[in-house]
């Protein structure tokens, strides 16, 4: 009897953000959960100054489950290179955060290469970065969000907006991370934008209504009738637990948020959605994260096992979603 062939999954981590880090340490965690009975696995680690660092197994097909396979020989080129040489690669599961990662770069590069991949396509992942852009469509839906200010060039908040958006607000770079500074006093206003400039030309300021931190896990696999929402989990800095102790009600509100919001960015695969839900039980829209942390402490394995989903087949309903979706349009 013939052995079923494995899916080849190429898993992309690192990256030039500021979340290289970050990214690597998913990585490892994600390299573990896949199942190598059903997967081979083929790391590529991506450098700060955009290189990928291709082992032989990249290139030759053997499978390795190590970041950087031990002894292995390694080819160092750039990313329309280390592209084209991904020969045999069924699916690829992009782990990058930041700039030239998770924001529709390399999606946009595996959609020009047809090659299937975890997660959102260009636009949505583009969009979801974007606090200015996110929250223009999450108005547009008719979600629920808190007073903001975009900031463009020397632009300052006028009078009229800090009336409008009340203290304490955050300040924020439209793209990127870091940067991000609450504000409960306007004079310390001008440093919190200036900050934030270091890492983005265009700032948002967001009022910041007293509330609790809510986020919620969306899983589209194809194999439902759409988006599913994980059961949600309240944060508390960078501590996630799940489930939140929130009214039914509430709840059911908060899901269905998350999932339009989802839906409204026209996301595939998976996000995080944050909310908050305020003391007189207003649900306000913060952001979506099409590819939230890898790690089993961060939210979205945590949302997800706390609702009886384990990591290993959260990671791969992932996967086999991406190899039935495809590329192109759907």
């Amino acid at each position: 009897m013939e052995t079923p062939e494995k899916t080849r999954v190429a898993v992309v981590f690192g990256g030039g953000s500021t979340e290289h880090a970050v990214s690597s340490v998913g990585a490892a965690d994600l390299l573990d959960a896949l199942d190598t009975d059903e997967f081979e696995i083929v790391p590529i680690g991506v450098t700060r100054e955009g290189r990928w660092v291709l082992s032989e197994a990249a290139r030759s097909g053997g499978p390795s489950t190590e970041l950087v396979p031990a002894g292995a020989a390694v080819t160092v080129v750039d990313a329309r290179e280390g592209v084209a040489r991904l020969r045999g690669i069924d699916v690829v599961f992009p782990v990058l955060q930041g700039a030239f990662g998770d924001e529709g770069t390399i999606q946009g590069l595996l959609e020009m290469a047809d090659l299937p991949y975890v997660g959102s396509g260009v636009l949505a992942a583009s969009v979801a970065v974007d606090h200015d852009f996110s929250r223009k469509l999450a108005v547009a839906a008719g979600l629920p969000v808190a007073p903001y200010v975009v900031l463009r060039g020397s632009a300052e908040v006028t009078a009229a907006d800090r009336e409008r958006l009340g203290l304490p607000v955050v300040v924020r770079p439209a793209r990127g991370a870091g940067g991000v500074t609450g504000v409960t006093d306007w004079a310390a206003l001008p440093a919190a934008v200036d900050l934030a400039r270091t890492v983005d030309a265009k700032v948002v300021v967001t009022a910041a209504p007293a509330g609790r931190r809510i986020t919620v896990g969306v899983l589209d696999t194809g194999a439902s009738d759409g988006p599913e929402s994980s059961v949600p989990g309240e944060v508390d800095g960078d501590v996630v637990t799940a489930p939140a102790d929130l009214d039914r009600a509430v709840e059911r509100r908060v899901r269905d948020l998350a999932v339009e919001a989802f839906v409204t960015l026209d996301c595939a695969g998976l996000a995080m959605v944050e909310c908050t839900v305020t003391p007189a039980g207003d649900i306000l829209f913060d952001r979506i994260d099409t590819m939230p942390g890898f790690d089993p402490g961060a939210a979205f394995p945590v949302v997800w096992q706390a609702g009886g989903v384990s990591y290993r087949t959260l990671i791969s309903r992932l996967v086999k979603a991406a190899v039935r979706r495809g590329t192109g349009l759907h």
